[in-house]
């Protein structure tokens, strides 16, 4: 059996690599809080990344086939008012695990995110040009920097507006977050000038399971197939589980005072990610049929 590490694994990307486990391998979760995960198919530890010697001692008594280094604050409003805290949690990490990663000749995976673009020339290629508009995405850029200037054994994926069913223990994404307001009959005030094309979980997976077992070098943008407003999301959202979208009210960014500024619109170019990992884009109708089909 292989084994592949995930920091950050009761996050929603590691739900999606647990449900679209290959055959062969067994995943390893590392999370901060002593969390109890329910139907679980990883083997759960509680670490630190921060720590150092911890860090060290975990890939001193095992060998890892490949890192997939999901962990650090990831809050964009919170890293903006909570930076010195985030940058211990995403640099500090960062570093530990890279460094582990480097001594041992393990390969990694960073997990960034669009939002080291400035969504003024969408829709991007891995190349693009980095100008990150908010705290949040200027921490991702130095750590992708790390990551790239101290390992040769490594690629960098960037996620973009990530959904499907998280484990409870876990904040909830757009899609759940939408689900729950409207099926409790609340109304929803949702921003209508702020564009992605949002990425199904399980496609996740698929494509970061492609990256462990294949390591290319690299940067790679995973995103689905549709570009839309998160209002346009939430739509879909209600269309799926047949709620009443009557709910949903489009809004300017503006209209929500005191949050960090966010790209307007960050929607990415897959070429890469079909070529090369081999995984189609999918579009959101058939990542929300699928979400219905597993209620």
């Amino acid at each position: 059996m292989k084994t592949i590490l995930i920091t950050g694994g009761t996050g929603l990307l590691g739900k999606g690599m647990e449900e679209t486990l290959p055959p062969g391998w067994r995943v390893w979760s590392l999370h901060q809080r002593p969390y109890r995960v329910k139907g679980s198919r990883a083997k759960q530890m509680v670490l630190d990344i921060r720590d150092r010697r911890a860090v060290d001692r975990l890939f001193a008594k095992t060998r890892f086939d490949a890192v997939i280094h999901a962990a650090g604050i990831a809050s964009v409003d919170y890293v903006e008012t909570h930076y010195a805290e985030s940058l211990e949690s995403n640099i500090v990490g960062t570093l530990n695990v890279t460094s582990a990663c480097r001594r041992s000749g393990t390969y990694l995976v960073y997990i960034s995110t669009n939002a080291v673009f400035d969504g003024k020339k969408p829709p991007y290629r891995e190349d693009g040009p980095l100008a990150p508009v908010n705290k949040y995405g200027r921490l991702k850029v130095e750590c992708e920097r790390l990551v790239s200037e101290t390992l040769t054994g490594f690629s960098i994926a960037r996620p973009i507006l990530m959904y499907g069913w998280n484990h409870p223990v876990c904040r909830p994404n757009t899609a759940t977050w939408t689900y729950d307001q409207l099926r409790r009959g609340k109304r929803m005030n949702v921003v209508d000038d702020v564009f992605e094309n949002p990425l199904y979980n399980r496609q996740a997976g698929r494509a970061l399971w492609a990256l462990a077992r294949r390591k290319p070098r690299g940067i790679f943008h995973l995103a689905g197939k549709d570009t839309v407003s998160r209002y346009e999301f939430a739509r879909a959202v209600a269309r799926a589980f047949g709620l009443d979208a009557s709910l949903i009210t489009p809004v300017r960014s503006s209209f929500f005072k005191g949050i960090a500024p966010r790209p307007s619109n960050t929607s990415f170019v897959t070429a890469r990610m079909r070529k090369v990992l081999g995984v189609a884009p999918m579009s959101l109708a058939e990542g929300l049929r699928d979400m219905t089909a597993s209620l």
